[in-house]
């Protein structure tokens, strides 16, 4: 109890008591001090008062399961600096994992230390402390939290900046990653979940990134510029502004010939061949079309699906006419092969998978799944060494050796969005923007 409300409430007694003196007598007066209540110190508002007692590492650090983690704690005493000899006593909550001591005593400064080997039992895994007086006399007790990224499992991740990505690119020659979130652009640093914030585009406000067969970067910013990295992310130059008096934000996509393609709408769909330094208007209907996907076939022509239903259309003069062609159902993106075999998604039952080796002119089901919400489709095909990962919003992740046959992967009716770093770590978007989930599995 604090002081001054222990002596109030005497002062409260003393008051009713000697209020009643003359009918009860001395005798009462004698036992109004037997009766007082207790002033000895409640422990918990002792803790709150007195003692200071933090790991000095914070919650949420991210670690690899099995990983070595130093733990260190404070003990400051702020009534009496003497905090030596305090014994600590460590337990793991959760996680697994094991302790290099299983307790402690602080030193003359109110220091003590263990290290902690994270398991492997869960990804979140938790240590507690417990601290004792030198009496023996329990005291409190703090939690510490930690991540510990595991092989082989899903590990679901909640912050900034990754759980708010937008756009990733991966470069496997080079071996960099990065990825566009919450306005910024990010590097991926020495692991595969630490991020650096790229510094040259800060003020810029990044909205999507791309890059090219030869490893050259394109952002594209939310007031309609672009700009591109020749050497991997170190420096980065303005392009021409494809659509100058316009202020706003653009799409963009690159091509598989790395034509860099450009969609604002109400205004015609341009593209540059030579790197951003000069735009070109495609020609016919595709402003209309949406933004969407474009890849160049092995005898030249090109292929183009905008986000709008059943765009599916093809040009044999680089970009100047355009042939629609007749797709299924309700078709919503474009994929196209090292062999020139056509893939598309539509809304047949919720999601369908179609392919088509004779130019579109036919189309064979080939698999349907039933998600929980339709959407627009972003990065939906995916590929890593000899295996496609396909997303599927609504639903989850499959898996293909060649995208005629399919496995269902991963479940999780949550995901939005799948994109695949340059060590082929699988990172996953939640809807929500505030949520992603890394998979790293065994070489």
């Amino acid at each position: 109890m604090k002081p001054e409300i222990c002596n109030l409430h005497h002062r409260n007694y003393l008051r009713n008591f000697s209020l009643r003196l003359p009918e009860y007598g001395l005798i009462v007066w004698f036992l109004s001090f037997i009766i007082l209540p207790s002033c000895t110190p409640d422990p918990s508002y002792e803790i709150l008062e007195s003692y200071s007692f933090v790991f000095e590492g914070k919650s949420g650090n991210r670690y690899l399961a099995g990983e070595s983690v130093d733990v260190n704690l404070k003990v400051i005493n702020n009534r009496d600096t003497s905090v030596s000899s305090y014994k600590v006593v460590f337990n793991i909550v959760s996680g697994g994992g094991s302790l290099l001591k299983g307790s402690a005593y602080t030193d003359s400064k109110g220091s003590v230390s263990t290290a902690w080997q994270l398991g492997s039992g869960s990804f979140r895994q938790d240590l507690r402390a417990s601290l004792y007086k030198p009496s023996g006399e329990y005291l409190t007790s703090t939690d510490l939290s930690v991540l510990g990224f595991r092989t082989n499992n899903w590990d679901e991740v909640s912050g900034s900046p990754d759980g708010r990505i937008t756009g990733m690119v991966a470069d496997t020659v080079y071996g960099v990653t990065f990825m566009v979130a919450g306005n910024s652009v990010y590097r991926q640093g020495d692991r595969y979940y630490r991020w650096e914030e790229v510094s040259d585009l800060k003020q810029k406000s990044p909205r999507t990134i791309e890059i090219d067969t030869n490893g050259v970067i394109y952002v594209s910013t939310w007031s309609g510029e672009i700009f591109k990295s020749l050497n991997h992310g170190e420096s980065w130059i303005p392009c021409t502004k494809p659509y100058p008096d316009h202020p706003y934000y653009i799409f963009m996509h690159v091509a598989n010939d790395n034509y860099i393609w450009v969609f604002k709408f109400d205004l015609p769909a341009k593209f540059s061949i030579d790197g951003g330094t000069t735009w070109l208007t495609a020609g016919s209907n595709l402003s209309s079309s949406g933004f969407g996907d474009v890849f160049r076939l092995t005898d030249g022509s090109l292929l183009y699906h905008g986000s709008n239903c059943c765009s599916l259309n093809r040009s044999v003069d680089d970009g100047q006419t355009w042939t629609h062609i007749p797709t299924p159902g309700y078709s919503t993106k474009l994929y196209v092969n090292e062999k020139d075999e056509i893939f598309i998604c539509n809304q047949d039952g919720g999601f369908t998978i179609f392919k088509s080796t004779d130019m579109g002119a036919t189309f064979t089901r080939l698999y349907s799944a039933f998600p929980q919400f339709g959407t627009t489709m972003d990065n939906i095909f995916n590929k890593w060494s000899n295996f496609y990962y396909v997303l599927v919003p609504g639903f989850g992740i499959l898996k293909s050796t060649d995208l005629n046959q399919y496995e269902v992967y991963y479940v999780n009716s949550e995901l939005n969005n799948l994109f695949i770093d340059h060590n082929g770590v699988m990172i996953a978007k939640d809807w929500n923007y505030q949520t992603v989930y890394y998979r790293k599995n065994s070489e």
